[in-house]
């Protein structure tokens, strides 16, 4: 396999890995908003945040290799 096609490969498991976290973040922050803790929701929210500015990050990467 070539580079190229080793790196599509890898930043699509890295894009799934996060949508996958994403949905455990939303799980979580509603957890903590049931448990009365809004600001541990918000910092996961912000996290969760972060999360998908980094797929995007990776998915315009991933445009790069076509």
């Amino acid at each position: 396999m070539e580079d190229r096609e080793r790196l599509r490969v890898v930043l699509k498991h890295l894009i799934e890995h996060n949508e996958g976290h994403a949905e455990d973040y939303k799980r979580w922050i509603d957890l903590a908003k049931n448990a009365g803790m809004d600001t541990v929701a918000g910092l996961i929210g912000e996290a969760n945040d972060h999360a998908e500015k980094a797929s995007g990050a990776l998915r315009k990467a991933l445009d790069l290799t076509d």
